[in-house]
């Protein structure tokens, strides 16, 4: 053999020896990976299948137990005193209710609700909820139930035939339209008549007089179209009586701007008027006191 085959064949083998080694130590860790991992995998397994304990529950803080409330809560203007008067009962109750809508959390259970419409009593109608309090009555359970008892005794609204009957007879008078407006709306609502009814006794209700102003102006078509007419008429028919009262005819000559022909400049310059307005002739004297002119004497 020749030996430079013989040197070939040699260093191949030792090549391969070499190769061999490497792969022997690949595979030596890869073994030793696999049974780590298997290891892991039946640690796993076994606490997979440990009965799982459930934790205790966890209560949630209440807002003063965590010093803060979840959300702001708008600002609500607190509603006026209530003192039993029997037309302000409904809306009273009305503006206490938006406050509640608007501020859940702040009256979150009746007798905050209780508490806060109490606070706003006084007269006649502390008295009665005094009373009810003492005696811890049965409405003092419930804000629905104390709200109803309220409404019994102070309020009495005009519904039905009732204000049907003020709605026929309700006149505007010498008020505006838009202050007769305010009332027949409210009993309009009330009432439960249709729209062709309501427009019947609304004009019917308007003065003599706003009735001869509208006659020139196109029937208007419905309740509100009427509504709005009357409004614009009336003040203008307001506007122009105050005109005719306070007009130029009762003004003081002293209102006149000075130099526009009535006033303090006139007196030098313009010759004298008499009461219906002619121009007099001019004095032959220079001065006359009483009917009796100066002597030459007095003259000089």
């Amino acid at each position: 053999m020749n030996p430079a085959d013989l040197d070939s064949v040699r260093h191949a083998i030792t090549h391969q020896e070499m190769m061999l080694g490497q792969h022997s130590t690949a595979l030596q860790e890869i073994a030793l990976s696999v049974r780590n991992f298997s290891t892991s995998l039946t640690k796993i397994q076994a606490q997979l299948s440990l009965p799982v304990e459930n934790p205790p529950p966890v209560s949630p803080l209440s807002p003063a137990a965590s010093g803060a409330v979840p959300f702001s809560e708008p600002k609500v203007p607190t509603p006026e005193k209530y003192e039993g008067d029997l037309g302000r009962c409904r809306s009273f109750l009305m503006q206490c209710g938006l406050v509640f809508d608007l501020q859940p959390h702040s009256y979150a259970t009746d007798k905050a609700r209780i508490a806060f419409v109490i606070e706003l009593l006084r007269g006649r109608a502390l008295e009665w909820a005094s009373a009810v309090w003492e005696r811890q009555d049965t409405c003092m359970a419930s804000y629905q139930q104390f709200t109803a008892e309220m409404r019994k005794l102070f309020d009495h609204p005009v519904q039905g035939k009732d204000a049907a009957k003020l709605l026929f007879s309700l006149r505007q008078g010498t008020r505006s339209v838009a202050d007769f407006v305010v009332e027949f709306r409210t009993l309009a609502v009330e009432s439960g008549w249709n729209e062709e009814s309501l427009q019947a006794a609304f004009y019917q209700g308007l003065s003599e007089q706003l009735k001869d102003e509208l006659i020139s102006y196109p029937e208007p078509s419905d309740l509100d179209s009427l509504v709005v007419l009357s409004i614009r008429v009336d003040n203008r028919v307001r506007e122009r009586r105050r005109e005719k009262q306070w007009g130029p005819s009762n003004q003081s000559a002293s209102q006149f701007p000075v130099g526009s022909g009535g006033g303090p400049e006139c007196v030098d310059h313009c010759p004298p008027h008499g009461i219906s307005g002619e121009v007099l002739p001019p004095d032959s004297e220079p001065m006359q006191v009483g009917r009796h002119g100066l002597t030459k004497e007095e003259r000089q």
